[in-house]
Formats: C-alpha cells, sequence, structure tokens
C-alpha cells in the first residue's frame, strides 16, 4: 500500500516533465519565429523557463502559466532580452527589446 503514493508521484513528476518539454519546444519554434520576423536572431540555448504559476481557461479549468526568458542579437554582437508568456501552450504575450525601444506582440500578433 506504501507504494502507491510513491508510483502516483512518479505518475505526476514524468507528467510535469512531459508537459514542461512541449512548453519549451513550443517556446523555442515561437521564439524564433517572433526573431525572424522582427529580423533578428535568436541566440542560442538562451529560452529559458523564468516563472510558473498555476491560472484558470474561461471553463474555470486549472492550466500552467509559463513565462520564458530568452536573448536576441541585431547584429550578433549586441544582446537584447525578450520575454514570452504561455497560457497552456497558447502563446499570450511577447516583449523583445530593440536598440529603439520594447516591442510588444500580443496574442492576435499585432504589433504595438
Amino acid at each position: 500500500m506504501k507504494a502507491i503514493p510513491v508510483l502516483l508521484l512518479l505518475v505526476l513528476a514524468v507528467w510535469y516533465w512531459q508537459i514542461s518539454l512541449r512548453g519549451r519546444e513550443y517556446a523555442i519554434r515561437q521564439c524564433k519565429s517572433v526573431c525572424r520576423d522582427l529580423d533578428m536572431q535568436l541566440l542560442d540555448q538562451t529560452v529559458s523557463l523564468s516563472g510558473i504559476r498555476l491560472g484558470m481557461t474561461a471553463n474555470r479549468d486549472l492550466m500552467l502559466i509559463r513565462r520564458y526568458r530568452f536573448e536576441t542579437s541585431c547584429d550578433g554582437l549586441d544582446r537584447y532580452n525578450g520575454y514570452m508568456v504561455l497560457h497552456g501552450l497558447n502563446l499570450q504575450c511577447v516583449e523583445v527589446e530593440q536598440p529603439g525601444g520594447k516591442i510588444i506582440i500580443d496574442k492576435t500578433s499585432h504589433l504595438h
């Protein structure tokens, strides 16, 4: 009987690990796409989870809200910070610093 709680914890850990990997892979694809659209370079290995919390969908279901940090460059010499927020596996917003100021892209992909 003591094995059941341990097994349950193991299953939860594997589930969390898998959804975290999917979220990071999705974030990397989105970062590459945004950088390509802005004519910037996504610096290798800079996409990292900077925050995670629980949230609710419109249907009152639980979901993970993740914030990823990444770095970009205009010419390969400079470095600018960027941030991306995912609600589950849905992109909500991206913020990218540039020499001229910060660009914010909302979930409908309109530039501000």
